[in-house]
């Protein structure tokens, strides 16, 4: 049998030489394109030596500054003209594209040549910042913490994420490519990566067995309602931002990408999305009944059961709050929206507006749809697993267990679920009779209003054929009708009105809006006093079949988690509240958007925590490991904005933003650092809560465990979520991407070599994110064991005592 110690050496070993052939190989990127004009260029990386010292650089705080530009003398540092010097002109145009270089940077450099060397009447083009070896060096410091802390299960969760890898890239991308189903396919592989994840990290057990079918429960869950969800609001799956590009319009004018089902590849976004959280819920509960009977063999099915639903119960709600701060962390500019003034237009993204979208829309039923998946795996996983775990000892099933489990005031269930029904029914009706005013003007009597509201469409006229008048022709004629419509809410309410509807198939599925009798639609409406004067179609109503989603949601909570899943539903639900109601206002009113998405997270984070799992030992031990894993994650983050040039202007949204937005106090890189941050304290308190609330229930099965053995048992279960973990990071952010990899996998629409796309602000911020989580995880896990292991005699040296549960 081979020491774990040389195990580590070798994995150690081999990590290294794989980190310096990669640094090498992209140190010394170089290659050949002729481009449309004839002229060849040579890609390669460059380092500025020199800047013209005339030039007044870095004096002006915002984007305004009145400045020419600069004149960069670089040192080529790969390919054929190795050595080299070139210089180049980086002008400035007064707006957000600037970028001030500095002295030692390295960017990519486009070269026009020809057979005698450089062409040097010919510029020069600067590239994107060389991002990727600081990626690779941090990349290489997650494993080598995976490896340190989680020993053979840490080298296993490093082979399952190279597994993932492999399976999305050589099997999933291709699949989605040649036409396949998506929606089966991505099911098939986030199937088939389950079980291989499970076995690698677990081996062949019955803790393996069971958590990889609760994992399959979750994900077939999440696959109905994302699908279902998909076509009842009608998604096009092209309403896609990346960059400075709108990604969606580029593919469907694309001929690459006319056979693409693009609804069918957001849904399998969502499945694959989904996917890492639901394993993670999984491998935590059965871990944890898998430790709860190593350490009481004589417990039976139902102790085993109980125990792993404890546990699930605890991760269900911070779990949720996982993906939620996930979501909203990876575009934390769309909740700004709302907020944001637009020039003398007013404020013309209300919130009705932006819900209603379908890429906002499409995001929430993906954190929904993932959150119910994984909830519902959590009873799958504890039966199955208390039943193959715990099989030994059956006649622990009994009528006086199953009544200790029972709780006072059972009643009380059905009635808080009766009252959410009713919240929910409610709630609708108001929202559908509600109107968000942009403009309203009242004089001498006179008033006139510009508003939107909902309507429901009564009837329509037959389609009258015309012209396109898109700019091209080819794909027929557009089709234009006439809807009666009832306005639903606002100052014309149960009006009835005229709208016109045109649908053109040589426009984007995405901006044509197919409605028939009954449907509820968005509407602009202007008017005064003597009536209406102009309507304007504006989108499908989406946010009512949110709502009711929404409510199911907690109502799946409450009926999974009883009394805990009623507290997770308030500790959700203040959390939503304190980030729309504190933490948005604040960023918006210019105070530092870092240290305000700390202090707010963190608090609700404490309050969380609280009313999850009370005030006792397991939130006291999950909360150190919080701070530890956040005070790791935000050194990494603050670190990497000094090496990576950020400007936080890393989608169209932003993009569209920072052009036209009046407001002068919006810090567009902290508000990219802070989102960042923001998705990073789901995934702690997550990692946190699952390691305490196991040692807590090894603890009750056998109190007379020492500290060590405490602090193995809770290692155990932390490595063994340390993997499934990383894949939920990953699969997060990936589902979100997913067309993106697409786009760079199976098109040409994105000009310019892979590594170089690789590096622009968006990918780079994608892999940060990802890579300052999993770091600050991998850290938590055993601070976390330690503290909920010696709780006892931390708090009799800090004079409180040892007795808290």
């Amino acid at each position: 049998m081979i020491k774990e110690w040389k195990i580590k050496l070798l994995a150690f070993v081999i990590l290294l030489i794989a980190c310096l052939i990669a640094d090498i190989m992209i140190r010394g990127f170089s290659t050949e394109t002729t481009r449309d004009d004839g002229v060849r260029y040579l890609s390669c990386i460059g380092k500025v030596t020199s800047l013209d010292a005339g030039i007044a650089i870095g004096q002006a705080p915002t984007w305004t500054w009145s400045v020419d530009g600069q004149i960069v003398t670089l040192k080529i540092l790969s390919g054929k003209y190795k050595g080299q010097e070139v210089f180049v002109s980086n002008t400035f145009i007064g707006d957000y594209t600037d970028r001030i270089l500095r002295k030692g940077d390295r960017l990519y450099l486009d070269i026009p040549i020809n057979n005698e060397g450089i062409i040097v009447t010919l510029p020069v083009g600067l590239g994107e910042y060389v991002r990727t070896p600081f990626m690779l060096y941090l990349t290489a410091i997650f494993l080598a913490l995976l490896i340190i802390i989680g020993g053979v299960k840490g080298i296993g969760a490093t082979l399952a994420l190279i597994a993932s890898g492999i399976f999305i890239a050589a099997i999933l991308i291709p699949m989605f490519l040649k036409g396949y189903n998506p929606i089966l396919v991505a099911l098939l592989i986030s199937a088939l990566n389950t079980i291989i994840t499970f076995m690698l990290i677990g081996g062949m057990t019955r803790k393996s067995f069971a958590g990889g079918a609760g994992a399959l429960g979750g994900l077939i869950t999440a696959a109905i309602i994302a699908s279902f969800s998909s076509i009842v609001l009608k998604f096009s799956g092209l309403d896609v931002s990346f960059g400075f590009l709108t990604l969606g319009k580029f593919l469907w004018l694309s001929k690459d990408s006319n056979h693409w089902d693009f609804r069918g590849i957001l849904v399998a976004g969502m499945i694959i999305g989904a996917s890492g959280a639901i394993m993670d819920a999984s491998m935590a509960v059965a871990s944890a009944i898998d430790e709860v009977k190593r350490a009481n063999p004589k417990l039976g099915i139902w102790r085993c059961i109980m125990a792993g639903l404890n546990v699930g119960k605890d991760e269900m709600g911070t779990m949720a709050n996982t993906l939620i701060f996930a979501y909203i962390g990876a575009d934390i500019t769309l909740i700004l929206l709302p907020m944001i003034q637009f020039g003398e237009a007013g404020n013309v993204y209300p919130f009705t507006r932006v819900i209603n979208q379908e890429a906002s829309s499409a995001e929430v039923i993906q954190a929904l749809s993932g959150t119910i998946g994984l909830i519902m795996a959590i009873p799958i996983t504890a039966v199955i697993a208390g039943f193959l775990i715990g099989g030994t000892h059956k006649s622990e099933i009994t009528h006086e267990s199953i009544s200790e489990y029972k709780q006072k005031r059972q009643w009380l269930v059905p009635i808080i679920m009766l009252v959410i029904v009713l919240g929910v029914q409610f709630t609708y009706s108001v929202l559908r009779h509600t109107s968000v005013f942009l403009t309203s003007e009242a004089k001498d009597e006179q008033f006139s209003v510009s508003e939107y509201v909902r309507a429901r469409v009564l009837k329509k006229s037959p389609p009258v054929e015309s012209p396109s008048e898109v700019g091209f022709a080819g794909r027929g004629l557009a089709s234009s009708e006439i809807m009666k419509v009832r306005i639903l809410g606002g100052a014309y309410r149960n009006q009835e009105a005229l709208v016109q509807n045109i649908n053109d198939p040589n426009r984007m599925s995405l901006y044509n809006i197919e409605v028939k009798p009954g449907d509820e639609v968005l509407i602009k409406v202007d008017g005064t006093n003597e009536g209406i004067y102009r309507t304007t179609m504006r989108d499908y109503g989406r946010d009512g079949f949110l709502i009711y989603l929404a409510g199911l949601f907690v109502l799946v909570i409450i009926l999974v988690g009883r009394f805990q899943g009623m507290r997770t539903a308030l500790a959700l639900g203040i959390s939503i509240l304190v980030i729309f109601r504190v933490m948005i206002p604040a960023i918006m009113s210019g105070y530092n958007p870092v240290i305000v998405v700390i202090a707010i997270c963190g608090t609700i984070a404490f309050i969380s925590l609280t009313i999850i799992t009370g005030f006792n030992r397991k939130m006291g031990a999950a909360t150190v490991g919080i701070i530890f894993g956040m005070v790791i994650a935000s050194l990494i983050v603050l670190y990497a904005d000094s090496k990576l040039h950020f400007t936080g202007i890393s989608s169209s949204r932003a993009a569209m933003v920072a052009m036209f937005t009046v407001s002068q106090k919006l810090d567009f890189k902290k508000i990219l650092m802070a989102g960042i941050l923001m998705g990073l304290l789901g995934t702690a308190m997550d990692g946190a809560i699952i390691v305490a609330s196991s040692v807590r229930e090894v603890r009750i099965a056998n109190p007379k465990m020492t500290i060590a053995q405490l602090i193995k048992a809770g290692m155990n279960v932390g490595t063994d979520v340390l993997g499934t973990m990383a894949n939920t990071l990953i699969f997060a952010y990936l589902g979100l991407r997913l067309i993106l990899v697409m786009t760079l996998a199976g098109t040409s629409i994105i000009a310019g070599n892979k590594l170089a796309v690789i590096n622009t602000e968006t990918v780079s911020a994608e892999i940060l994110r990802l890579l300052a989580g999993s770091i600050g995880l991998v850290l938590i896990i055993p601070i976390t064991a330690m503290v909920a292991a010696s709780w006892d005699k931390i708090t009799r040296f800090l004079g409180f005592g040892g007795r808290s549960t």
